[in-house]
């Protein structure tokens, strides 16, 4: 009686790994391609939960919070932001978000109360439109949006901060008067996201 082995071989073997191989090359792109707009998705959620933390914030410390923000164009290795308090009302924001979260504030008439960086690397930048100010904060009585610091003579119904990967891909975080952010996908490029 004779035993058949079962097995592969060798020319099976190799056909399987090159199949796998031409699947794993297809399936690459779009693999990536997910993770930038997941990481997309992550730095914007971010953002919106910052800002709430912010808003929060000015009314448990019963002071105005702001925020302060640098995008790529003011510094080419990352966008970032700091929410901080300002102690003294004639005082200048001292704040530094490219520094190291902690040491972003060194003035003692600003507390910082946290940074967050959002290197180049990640392939996610963070703009604010070209008219609108640096800087905002909320009010610690209403938690409403506040656009009239000293340092921003101006008055605002709302401020926007874009997060995006490319030109098609991009968030828009809106904060209304009532000091609520609001998110959605300027043309629809974020699947998942409400179109604006």
């Amino acid at each position: 009686m004779t035993m058949h082995r079962r097995g592969f071989t060798l020319v099976e073997l190799m056909i399987a790994i090159a199949v796998i191989a031409i699947l794993l090359m297809l399936a690459a792109p779009s693999f990536v391609d997910y993770m930038r707009v997941q990481r997309l998705k992550g730095v914007n959620a971010q953002l919106v939960t910052d800002l709430q933390y912010a808003r929060t914030e000015a009314a448990s410390r019963n002071g105005d919070v702001y925020i302060h923000f640098k995008t790529l164009a003011d510094d080419a290795s990352m966008s970032c932001y700091t929410i901080y308090m300002i102690t003294n009302a004639d005082w200048e924001l001292t704040c530094d978000c490219t520094q190291a979260p902690g040491a972003s504030c060194t003035d003692a008439h600003t507390v910082e109360i946290r940074t967050v960086q959002v290197p180049v690397g990640t392939g996610v930048r963070l703009t604010l439109p070209e008219n609108q100010p640096a800087s905002f904060g909320f009010i610690a009585e209403t938690g409403a949006l506040r656009v009239d610091h000293r340092l921003v003579a101006v008055r605002l119904e709302e401020v926007q901060v874009f997060a995006s990967i490319d030109d098609a891909r991009s968030l828009r975080t809106t904060v209304g008067r009532s000091g609520r952010p609001t998110v959605c996908s300027p043309g629809g490029g974020v699947k998942g996201v409400a179109s604006c």
